[in-house]
Parts: C-alpha cells; sequence; structure tokens
C-alpha cells in the first residue's frame, strides 16, 4: 500500500510532532514507571521520567519532546511499547516509528536479531545503544550494538532516541550520530505475580511470568524486587528460518537511609536462530517473496547448516547518594558480555557450488585427503567478549546553575575464530592444501576506553538555560592474532585515537508551554578494527562529526508539536581499497547530512488523537554520491484511541493505527558510485488493547496487533552481494503478522 498523498503532504507541512516524553540529560538515568490506569479525562499536568508536560496531548502521544530539551529528541513512552507493539519486538522495531528512523525486518517484529537500521543516515554502527545509562556492548570489530541479543519488549519502560551527539555528559563509543536510551521497568511498590502469554503468526509462541515483592519492610525497609522470566520461540516470516528465546531480567531498588540508592540489575539471554543472509532476485522470483532458507540437507540454503547460538548476560550497580547543598554523586559498576556460536554454509544464494573432489580438486579435511561429493562447504565461528567497566558521575547545584564532572572507563576483551568446515562431514575442518590453514579469522583483540567530561548548565536568565561542556575521549584497539583474513602470518597491531569533544547547548523557555533550542556539538567514531587487517601501515584518524541543530517545541492542551532543522558536517569517510592480496583502508573526504523533521499530535475529542510525523533527509558524500541506506524521507500517520469506561465503569481501551513511510534509498555507494535502488514503501501497524476489570484487584488484559496489515512485500534493503556470482541480494518485507496477546495484572 502507498501512503495517501494527503500523509505525506502533511508530513511535509508539519501537521506533525509529537508528545513530551523525556529530555537526555545525561545526569539523570532512571525513569518512573507507570502503574496505574491512565485517565483520558482533561488532566493537569502530565509527568515522565522526572520532567513535567502540560496538556492532555502529550499525555496520549506515543512519541515526543520534552519543553527543556537541548537537541532533537523523541522518547517512546511504556504504555505505547506495552500496549501498541507486538511482545516479540526489539528496540529497534519500536524506534522505528520515530522521526527520521528506518528498521529493516524481514521475519516478522522481533523474530530475529538485527538487520540494520538508520537514523537520519546514520548506521547503526553509528550511534551508541544506552541501557540504564550503560552502553550496550556491540561487536569490538565495528561497535554494532546488539540491544537484541539481550532485552525483550515486556522489560521496557521508555525509549528514548537523541538525535545529536548530546552534552559533554553523554558517553558512549559512537558519539557520532546520536544515541538510544533503553529504560528498564522499576519494580512496583505494589506486591504482585502477573503471567502473560503472546499467540501468533509464523507459529509464534511467548510465555512469561512478571512477580513484583512490592515494598520490604524490616531490615530491608523500602526495598523492591522484580522478576521476569520469558520464553518465546517462532519460526519467522522467511522459510526456513527460526528463533527459540530464553530471557531474565531482574532489578532491585534498595534506599538506605534518606539519602542513598542502591540500585541492582541483571540480564540472562539465550537464543537459537536460523538465521537469513538475504535473497537474489532469481530465487524471489522462483520461489516467492518469502523465501529464505530451505529443508535441503543437500543445499547451502538449509536452514540447520546457518545457525546461530547467542548468550549474554548484563549487570549493573549503581549507587546515588546526595550530599546535601547541592552535591550529588553516583557510581555504577557493569559488566557485559556477549558468546556467539554459529555456522554459516558459503553461500545461500545458491551461485556456489558445492564441494566435489575432481582430477584437478583435491580436499584435506583435517590434514587427511578426502573424497568429497556434492558436500556442503561452509563456516564455523566463535566470538566471545566481555566488557568491564564504570561510570562515576558528580552534580553540584550553585546559585548560577549547575556544574556536573564524570568519568567513563571500560575495557572489552574479543576472541574470534573462523574456520571453513564441511558442514554435511560433522563440520570438520578443510583446506585445498595439506600445508594451508582452515582459518579466516583467528585473534584476540582489545578495545579499551577512557571519557572524562566536564560540563555547566548556566542560567543567566529565569528561563534560559546555557550548558557549555568537553568530553575527552580516548580509545586504544590491541589486536594479536595468527591469522585475521588478508594477512597470511602473524599479526599484532595497536593504535590510540584521542580526541576533545566540546559541545554548547542553549534552552530558552520562551513561555510556559513554549521553547526553543539550539546545539553546536561535535562527534567521534572509533576507526573499526579491520583498518589493522593490511600489511600496510595503519594511518587511518577516527571518523568525526560536526552538529548544528535548531529546534522548537510546543505544548499546551490539545496540541504537542516540535520541529528541527539541522547540519551534520562529517570528516573523515573511512573507504577501502584491494591492493593484490591486502586491503587498504584509507580516509577519503566527508559527507553532508541536513534535513528538517516535525512531528505532532492533536486531541480531537472522545479519546481519539491524531499523531504524525515526518522528515526530509539528504545524505551524501562531498564528491556527490548519496550515502547508502540513508531514505530521502520518513513520515508516520494514524489515529490514537484511548479511553477509560468506555464500555465498563473501570475498564480501557487502547488503539492505534500507523502508517510508517519509508523514502527511495540507494543499497550501495562503493566507490561513490550508487547501485541497486530501493523503492520507497508503506508499513501500517493496528492495534487493540482491552483492560477488562474481573474482580476489583485484578483485570484481564487483552491485545491484538497487526504488523504489515495490508500484506506489503516490497523489497527494503540490499543484504550485499552473492559470494559465488556477485548477484544483490534483498531483505523483503515481512508479510502480515497477527499477535493476539493476554496478561493477568492488577
Amino acid at each position: 500500500m502507498r501512503m495517501s498523498r494527503w500523509m505525506v503532504s502533511a508530513c511535509a507541512t508539519g501537521l506533525m510532532a509529537a508528545s513530551p516524553p523525556r529530555v537526555a540529560q545525561a545526569q539523570t538515568s532512571s525513569q518512573t514507571s507507570s502503574q496505574t490506569l491512565p485517565q483520558t479525562a482533561p488532566a493537569e499536568a502530565v509527568t515522565v521520567t522526572g520532567q513535567s508536560f502540560p496538556g492532555i496531548a502529550a499525555q496520549q502521544a506515543p512519541v515526543g519532546a520534552a519543553l527543556d530539551q537541548v537537541q532533537p529528541t523523541a522518547t517512546i513512552s511504556q504504555r505505547f511499547i506495552a500496549d501498541n507493539v507486538p511482545a516479540t519486538s526489539n528496540y529497534d522495531d519500536i524506534i522505528r516509528l520515530t522521526v527520521s528512523a528506518m528498521d529493516i525486518d524481514p521475519n516478522g517484529p522481533g523474530l530475529q536479531q538485527d538487520f540494520g537500521q538508520s537514523i537520519r543516515g546514520m548506521q547503526y554502527t553509528q550511534f551508541s545503544v544506552l541501557f540504564d545509562g550503560v552502553q550496550v556492548p556491540g561487536s569490538p570489530s565495528n561497535l554494532s550494538p546488539q540491544p537484541a541479543a539481550y532485552f525483550v519488549a515486556h522489560d521496557l519502560g521508555t525509549i528514548t532516541v537523541n538525535r545529536g551527539p548530546g552534552p559533554a555528559s553523554t558517553v558512549g563509543s559512537a558519539t557520532f550520530g546520536g544515541d538510544t536510551e533503553i529504560h528498564s521497568r522499576d519494580p512496583s511498590a505494589t506486591a504482585q505475580v502477573n503471567p502473560y502469554a503472546t499467540f501468533g503468526s509464523f507459529g509464534t509462541k511467548l510465555y512469561g511470568i512478571q512477580a513484583d515483592t512490592g515494598t520490604f519492610g524490616g531490615l530491608l525497609s523500602g526495598g523492591r524486587l522484580s522478576l521476569d522470566i520469558q520464553r518465546n520461540e517462532s519460526r519467522g516470516a522467511l522459510t526456513g528460518t527460526s528463533d527459540e528465546r530464553r530471557n531474565l531480567f531482574a532489578k532491585y531498588i534498595q534506599p538506605i537511609g534518606a539519602h542513598t540508592t542502591l540500585t541492582a540489575a541483571v540480564n540472562l539471554d539465550n537464543a537459537v536462530t536460523d538465521t537469513p543472509y538475504g535473497t537474489p532476485l532469481s530465487l524471489i522470483d522462483a520461489f516467492g517473496r518469502n523465501f529464505s532458507l530451505n529443508d535441503d540437507p543437500r543445499s547451502q540454503a538449509y536452514g540447520p547448516y546457518n545457525r546461530d547460538a547467542y548468550t549474554t548476560d548484563f549487570e549493573y550497580l549503581k549507587l546515588e547518594h546526595d550530599f546535601g547543598h547541592g552535591l550529588v554523586v553516583s557510581d555504577q559498576p557493569y559488566t557485559t558480555a556477549f558468546y556467539h556460536r554459529g555456522v554459516q554454509s558459503s553461500d545461500t544464494s545458491l551461485s556456489t557450488p558445492n564441494l566435489t573432489t575432481t582430477a584437478t580438486k583435491t580436499y584435506y579435511l583435517n590434514d587427511t585427503p578426502t573424497v568429497l561429493n556434492d558436500d556442503v562447504p561452509g563456516a564455523a565461528y566463535k566470538n566471545d567478549y566481555r566488557a568491564w567497566g564504570n561510570i562515576l558521575r558528580l552534580s553540584q547545584d550553585t546559585r548560577w546553575g549547575q556544574a556536573r564532572a564524570g568519568f567513563w572507563f571500560e575495557s572489552e576483551d574479543n576472541t574470534l575464530y573462523k574456520a571453513n568446515v564441511v558442514l554435511t562431514r560433522d563440520q570438520l575442518q578443510y583446506t585445498t592444501a595439506r600445508t594451508a590453514s582452515p582459518f579466516q579469522y583467528l585473534y584476540f583483540d582489545r578495545l579499551t576506553t577512557a571519557q572524562p567530561y566536564a560540563e555547566f548548565a548556566w542560567h543567566p536568565l529565569p528561563r534560559l538555560t546555557v550548558t557549555a561542556g568537553v568530553k575527552y575521549s580516548s580509545v586504544t584497539r590491541f589486536l594479536d592474532g595468527p591469522l585475521v583474513r588478508t594477512v597470511k602470518g602473524p599479526a599484532t597491531d595497536h593504535a590510540t585515537y584521542n580526541k576533545p569533544l566540546p559541545s554548547l547547548d542553549v534552552n530558552y523557555r520562551i513561555n510556559s508551554g513554549l521553547s526553543v533550542y539550539a546545539q553546536a556539538a561535535k562527534g567521534f567514531l572509533t576507526p573499526p578494527l579491520n583498518v589493522f587487517y593490511a600489511k600496510i601501515v595503519n594511518t587511518v584518524q577516527p571518523s568525526t562529526t560536526e552538529n548544528y541543530q535548531i529546534g522548537t517545541v510546543y505544548q499546551h492542551g490539545w496540541l504537542s508539536a516540535d520541529a528541527d532543522l539541522y547540519d551534520i558536517q562529517y570528516q573523515n569517510y573511512i573507504a577501502s581499497t584491494v591492493i593484490g592480496t591486502n586491503t587498504l583502508y584509507t580516509n577519503q573526504g566527508g559527507a553532508t547530512f541536513k534535513g528538517v523533521e516535525l512531528e505532532a499530535t492533536a486531541q480531537v475529542g472522545a479519546g481519539f488523537a491524531l499523531y504524525a510525523n515526518g522528515s526530509l533527509n539528504d545524505a551524501r558524500y562531498h564528491q556527490g554520491a548519496q550515502i547508502a541506506q540513508a531514505p530521502r524521507r520518513t513520515a508516520v500517520a494514524g489515529v490514537l484511541f484511548d479511553r477509560k469506561g468506555a464500555l465498563l465503569a473501570t475498564d480501557r481501551v487502547d488503539a492505534s493505527f500507523l502508517i510508517k513511510d519509508v523514502g527511495p534509498q540507494w543499497g550501495t555507494d562503493a566507490g561513490f558510485v550508487n547501485k541497486y535502488p530501493i523503492k520507497s514503501y508503506d508499513t501500517a501497524d493496528l492495534a487493540l488493547h482491552y483492560l477488562l476489570p474481573v474482580s476489583a484487584a485484578r483485570h484481564l488484559d487483552l491485545g491484538v496487533q497487526v504488523s504489515n496489515l495490508f500484506n506489503n512485500t516490497s523489497l527494503i534493503g540490499y543484504a550485499g552481494a552473492a559470494a559465488g556470482n556477485g548477484a544483490a541480494l534483498y531483505w523483503v518485507n515481512g508479510g502480515r503478522g497477527i499477535f493476539f496477546s493476554v496478561a493477568s495484572t492488577l
């Protein structure tokens, strides 16, 4: 379905904007969990994550901005996540509704790991993802975060997307184009046990139970504990794929005296998936829009030959103390880990033949010559990394404003091997010469980051806040291993990258419902590990951005709206060139990102509201080519309904119908030449939620969510080139999915 012209026109002219959640003030990292039924009657100011938002439009909006923000910000509310998003969803499925965001999700909502996302054309390796203030680890090689391997939607509070580097107190490895802050739910003050389940399309089954102790008395007076256990499985929208996952999340909050709070959280996750890798048009035409893998054990597209197993853990402690006289100190030690085991065939596009011994071709399995006959080639790999870190923050109120300082340190160790194996021979390693190595990769690397910062939020006038600060980022990469892809023999290398990152943010509150803001800040991105792969001396410098943004936020009564303009100058683009058997990485010029973004929610009465957002985005290299996977526009438009007492005195009906439009883009930009155009496409989502009272203290929570309502199966992304013939691989929009949910709640 194409989005109708009035929707696109509305997005381009500003009928759109969003409601007001939380601004990303780096000194705060907790949010308020809503435990009570929301009212739809005209209300007093609504509080979300510590911020105050006047007006009922702000209360109902699924996504919004805050009056005191200093950069373009969008926060998705906990209620919207719980009521309008399938329980299987990952964070990237949720943030795609924000302005300028795109997500590739061909297998159904949350039914695989991330396949790619962008915000303003910045790729997911170019912005950090934080969970309760802690950076979610990404592959050390390219800093790609993997939050979908850690957290489930049921445990999320709010999600805030900051489209900018933020003030100096914003920590992260990729303070390049912004960051995404995920906040977990706080434990309830009321003791309760709430089972829940979701069933639906693609064989999806999800079961879980959440238990809250309520507030303790006695020795642990004031303490609260929440525990959530979940299991889900699905075969996915694409053929031959599957996903099975188990997750445990626990969070404990303990006041210590009147001025100290201890928070502890742990998240454990295990997932096993048969993973798609994109499909050429020839196979799409031959076998259907949803073809990906098959059930033939002699085929390289066989599902179990493309299997990944992920085990992750994520733990932190946070101690916060108010010393009085305006001085607050918090310290947050943490550890995170990602363990990945898997196998992958050589070419799921079926353009590479299987292995067969001939007069001129001999194969060695564990150094022994072996006759192969139509055997399936592939690779087995292991990737284990663990990070240890600490975040120290201090803030001091003064008569002129608030001074803030802090220090973030993290060290992440990673081991990786990837070896050629014969998948039809119990994954035995193979070579084509007795003295050759079966390994494509075999190494250890370490990534160490130190970021001290200092900033001051000055109030020269009662309604004016000027925040100036600087962060110093120092990143060291170290590589040691007998083999990496383009190096024959031992490889050892290291480099340290240092960069001061100043920022200046201004917010002026014109009146109680209108503010304007401006930001000028520098961003920084560490070069990927593969700059060390070549024998040629590494001289690659980090990529940086200079971000300039202005915007306004309006919130009053029935209308909540915001708009912004941005201009981002990208320096030191890293490009690669193959020279013989080596790959040379160099800095080649820069790029410019610029655009306009608009959002709005309008309350129209009787529980109904209209919501829309839209952007016009231009991301191109200075050489003229457009940046790949950077849509020229995005838009969302739809209707919301939220009403208490709709059928019964204490029930509630919550519904939404939203259409997401993603504009045209290019698949690649290699050599500053655009190839593989992806046309614009629309996806419509429908959700209906009913909270039915079954006793004085308990409700039955019934819901249905329909993703891709009109079953649009357009091409939505470029997935790379086939290993055999170099044909383009594509992602196809996952077909319609219908998911039914039921839960017992207080």
